[in-house]
């Protein structure tokens, strides 16, 4: 079973992350609120509209734009950049993961605020900013990185300042990136390989989106193989899910920390997290029990919340 962080196919609704914070619109499920600074932007679905709200002032005043949308979606993410001056909304995934071309509609805030559509490489959560330039991670099986200089009008394929090269269109094999690390002032490029049974997460850092440098890697020693949405923000660094139990903390540097979780259930088969900070997080994770014959199994999901940064967990009685 697959490990999945918010923003991927498994939407969290981590609206109690921002109790403190009252929201012109109820934000939907999925990555719909992001905070960089005092800068936050949440977004939610009305009526068959998308709202789109962002605040300077740490939510107590707000700014709200509006997009009727052609179709209906479930859910939405937000990527904002570090510096808080540019975001993108839009659906999670459209079409199939392993489809050699990924094209999804999202909506970038121009001057004022203002959503403009545009057709995008890869899905929002998958979005990143290292200075004007926006990253973003599509393609088969999410295997390439797009970069944009004119606010996502146009993309052209950076994979290669990753990865060596340009990978072909579809090649399961192939080393992938998954959704990428928003820092403070750059991205983290996450590139994964496949390790025997498990995965090596290589972190390779840009600030510019133009020059790339290999920082650090870490071996997955569980079977995530190629996640997908594989990342969360923490306050000005990144995490990435090593396994159901291991965090790896992602600095602008490229260092990295093993935060090891406590108090999550046994028998974990996917955890889906998402972090409003330095401190507090949110996790959705289902849990298999099986009888003394391993028949019988059964699922439960349920949410556990962290106040120290993903250390101990404790299941939440609200949610």
């Amino acid at each position: 079973m697959p490990i999945r962080l918010a923003g991927s196919v498994t939407p969290l609704d981590a609206s109690s992350l921002w109790s403190d914070v009252k929201f012109p619109v109820a934000p939907s499920k999925g990555r719909s609120i992001a905070q960089e600074g005092p800068v936050i932007v949440e977004a939610g679905l009305k009526d068959g509209s998308l709202v789109v709200a962002n605040s300077s002032d740490s939510g107590a005043t707000w700014t709200t734009n509006q997009m009727q949308l052609p179709y209906q979606i479930p859910s939405v993410d937000v990527a904002l950049s570090g510096d808080g001056k540019h975001w993108i909304v839009g659906p999670p995934h459209e079409g199939s993961m392993g489809a050699a071309s990924t094209y999804t509609k999202a909506y970038v805030a121009t001057a004022g605020g203002a959503l403009q559509a545009i057709t995008m490489p890869g899905p929002a959560g998958h979005a990143a900013w290292a200075g004007s330039t926006l990253l973003v991670s599509g393609g088969a099986n999410g295997s390439h990185l797009w970069a944009s200089t004119d606010n996502g009008q146009s993309f052209a394929d950076a994979s290669a300042k990753v990865l060596g090269s340009t990978p072909p269109n579809a090649n399961s094999d192939a080393p992938t990136i998954g959704a990428l690390l928003q820092l403070a002032d750059g991205v983290a490029v996450v590139e994964m390989t496949k390790n025997g049974n498990g995965s090596t997460a290589a972190v390779h850092t840009t600030h510019d989106g133009t020059l790339f440098t290999k920082t650090g890697s870490a071996n997955l020693t569980e079977p995530p193989a190629a996640l997908d949405g594989l990342t969360s923000t923490y306050g000005s660094d990144a995490v990435i899910m090593a396994s159901t139990r291991r965090l790896i903390r992602v600095a602008s540097s490229g260092e990295a920390q093993t935060i090891t979780m406590q108090g999550l259930p046994e028998g974990l088969t996917s955890v889906v997290v998402q972090f409003r900070n330095t401190t507090n997080g949110i996790a959705n994770v289902t849990a298999s029990s099986c009888t003394a014959d391993k028949a019988g199994c059964t699922d439960q999901r349920s949410n556990y919340t962290t106040s120290d940064g993903g250390q101990t967990w404790a299941q939440s009685s609200s949610h």
